[in-house]
């Protein structure tokens, strides 16, 4: 026996037994309506929208179809030149409240800045920030209001959607986020423990106590964060506080890209950074290659270990993408391919953010003055 198809079979028993316990324990928003009593908090949803034509205006309809009544809905329309503000206009509803965005300063990202306009505009004692792609099913808040609740001791929620995939390489290459935190990470841990590490946060819904947010200083600490959803939670974790994160699949989806042209847009922004740079991209693209192509390799000659291997990635994706509801062909076949997609990305952001130092995204260009997850984080 090989010492390598050893590790490489102890590696993948680690990654089975832990997409287990991700699937088995991290908890599930379920349905449990808040009462519209006098004592229901007013809930402020802060949506950043910049050239969000596509999406907004089933977005801010879903959010108005709440059946949480009170809560007011705030769009910063962050200088779109397509038909967002039109969108915006037409919808008509008292309780929501459109902010034409400023520029952002020369030290702030778009995104962080335009989250800041909406919530010094925000009145709610709960803020729920989301992104402007992102459906809520009708008593999507309502449960999240029974969450925050009945954990009166934690400061935010995060709500983890499910994907809305379509054709090839969405199918292909969108589960890797999933794959990341139910297969290589212990998420499971992340409600039972402080650790800053274990915070997660997503921009499918950060739903955070107004009072606990601005303790830590608001956008104001995230200005820079390339990867601001992550940091909110982490830098509440840094001043002692707790956050949860809930799997919300039958309440909210997500369609984050179209196609594999703009997952790889998306993506380029942010990888490099959000994976801690050129340390993080040359420890992390090596064990990409080893662990996840080497064992298809090694099985095209047979190698038992490897055999081994490859059964054991294959129960791990079948066991999350069943769990998740996406397509069990795509469990079985499409991690090779999936890597390699995700590899390219991982240059390309290396060769963009890194070496050229620039982060494009929505026509916006910034040199670089952006950290990871805000500072000192």
């Amino acid at each position: 026996m090989h010492t390598f198809e050893i590790v490489l079979v102890v590696a993948w028993v680690w990654t089975l037994a832990t997409t287990i316990l991700n699937v088995w324990l991290v908890p599930k928003l379920s349905r449990a309506p808040v009462g519209e009593g006098a004592g229901a908090p007013l809930i402020s949803v802060v949506i950043p929208a910049r050239n969000e034509e596509r999406t907004i205006g089933a977005t801010v309809r879903a959010m108005l179809a709440q059946n949480y009544a009170n809560l007011e809905v705030i769009v910063v329309n962050d200088r779109s030149t397509d038909g967002t503000a039109e969108i915006l206009r037409e919808i008509g509803d008292p309780r929501l409240v459109v902010i034409d965005g400023e520029e952002p300063p020369p030290d702030w990202l778009g995104k962080p800045w335009a989250c800041d306009q909406g919530c010094r505009a925000a009145r709610g004692e709960l803020l729920l920030i989301v992104d402007a792609d992102v459906q809520y099913g009708a008593g999507a808040i309502a449960a999240m209001v029974a969450y925050m609740i009945e954990h009166g001791e934690i400061a935010m929620l995060a709500a983890l959607p499910r994907f809305d995939l379509h054709g090839f390489w969405e199918n292909v290459a969108m589960p890797m986020l999933a794959v990341t935190a139910f297969m290589f990470i212990p998420s499971w841990l992340a409600n039972r423990t402080t650790i800053v590490a274990f915070a997660i946060g997503g921009g499918t819904g950060n739903f955070v106590r107004r009072r606990d947010f601005e303790d830590i200083g608001g956008y104001a600490a995230l200005h820079a964060a390339i990867v601001d959803d992550v940091g909110m939670a982490r830098h509440l974790r840094a001043h002692g506080k707790r956050t949860h994160a809930v799997r919300a699949d039958e309440f909210i989806s997500l369609r984050m890209y179209h196609g594999a042209r703009e997952i790889i847009e998306g993506f380029t922004k942010n990888l490099f950074t959000a994976f801690g740079g050129f340390i993080g991209v040359c420890t992390l693209l090596p064990m990409m290659l080893l662990f996840h192509f080497v064992p298809y390799l090694l099985l095209l000659r047979g190698d038992a270990l490897a055999i081994v291997a490859v059964i054991l990635i294959s129960l791990s994706r079948l066991i999350l993408f069943t769990s998740i509801g996406a397509r069990i062909d795509n469990a079985l076949l499409g991690h090779p391919v999936m890597i390699a997609f995700w590899t390219w990305i991982f240059v390309r952001s290396t060769w963009m953010t890194g070496v050229r130092k620039q982060v494009r995204w929505r026509g916006r260009t910034y040199e670089r003055t952006w950290t990871r997850f805000g500072a000192r984080r």
